[in-house]
């Protein structure tokens, strides 16, 4: 879906239609979620500050995020991709894979469907979508990705090394800031250099990570469809205006960012097992600590519980205070079959 969040928001309120439209974090260290098209020429974007976003668009219209009302419509979505397939692995609420090697005899006929399935989408929903058609996850991401907003790109396999080489290396599945810095400083630019990039190096920097790195540089992808190379993950996180010091107010704000975590979790019909917490000094010095569960969950009780436990029991609070909170739960998995809370 193209700007998601954003656009769901221009849906439902017709004054915001051509607006710059900015959901995420309204604190004044809160992160943008997603931005409207209309803001991107401000220079906004997801995960840069919301402070950053309204010095660069003051005008814009900033709101918080309703993800009850986002499931809603990724429901929708995801009831039409399944009647284009049985195969369909949905990874957030805006991105889903469809399989239609089974449903089809060749690309052209494929292309046929996902074109279906894309206007479908736009006159149910009211809201438009980039679809990318190719031999594997990696590549149909991609081409996605390169053909937005209201996009369709087809990379046929014949096609496949002359679109990726020119791409900067960022544009790997998987390849974040952090990876994307260091195959930079080894000279790895493009795709084609991390595709002829020898094996060695790749592996003595990144070990495994490597080989899978390449392998993608050559357009190869052979995981299957419900089976995600890393495991899914929802946090939430909140970077506050001043330190915080005191002990209650400190639990209080880990609770509050479990329960958003927890009803994020039941809005997409999601189970997690494991959850952890995120603490940022004042000094910038990060820690993360987490718990694995025995069984899937998303009550927000147990998962309220657990973060507590890690605040007191492995989190030390004899700082000069505490600049970010982060709560999240990972391994995160479809919600087939769950244990019900006895009081919640």
């Amino acid at each position: 879906m193209d700007a998601f969040f954003a656009a769901v928001e221009q849906l439902d309120h017709p004054a915001f239609r051509g607006k710059p439209v900015i959901v995420g974090g309204l604190g004044p260290r809160g992160v943008v979620s997603t931005a409207s098209y209309e803001a991107r020429v401000f220079g906004i974007h997801s995960a840069i500050p919301m402070a950053v976003a309204r010095r660069r668009c003051p005008s814009g219209v900033y709101l918080r995020p309703r993800f009850t009302r986002y499931k809603e419509i990724s429901d929708q979505v995801r009831s039409i991709l399944r009647e284009a397939s049985p195969m369909v692995e949905a990874i957030s609420l805006d991105e889903a894979f469809f399989d239609l090697s089974g449903c089809c005899g060749g690309f052209g006929e494929a292309e046929a469907i996902a074109r279906d399935v894309k206007g479908r989408v736009q006159s149910e929903t009211g809201l438009t979508c980039s679809v990318g058609v190719a031999p594997n996850r990696f590549l149909a991401k991609l081409g996605s990705e390169l053909d937005k907003p209201d996009g369709f790109l087809v990379i046929e396999p014949k096609g496949i090394q002359e679109l990726l080489d020119p791409l900067p290396v960022g544009r790997i599945w998987g390849v974040g800031d952090v990876t994307e810095r260091r195959l930079v400083g080894l000279g790895l630019l493009r795709i084609r250099d991390v595709r002829l990039a020898p094996l060695e190096l790749l592996d003595r920097e990144f070990g495994t990570t490597g080989r899978r790195l390449q392998a993608l540089a050559r357009g190869e992808d052979d995981t299957p469809l419900g089976e995600v190379a890393e495991s899914r993950s929802i946090s939430r996180e909140v970077t506050y205006p001043y330190d915080l010091t005191e002990p209650q107010e400190i639990e209080s704000e880990v609770r509050a960012l479990a329960r958003v975590v927890a009803e994020r979790l039941r809005a997409e019909s999601l189970l997690c097992r494991t959850v952890r917490i995120k603490i940022r000094y004042p000094d910038f010095r990060t820690i993360t600590r987490q718990l694995r569960l025995g069984v899937g969950a998303d009550a927000s009780g147990l998962i309220e519980r657990l973060v507590v436990h890690l605040l007191h029991d492995r989190v030390s609070l004899d700082e000069a205070g505490i600049r970010l909170i982060g709560v999240g739960v990972g391994d995160v998995s479809e919600a087939t079959a769950r244990q019900l809370p006895l009081f919640e």
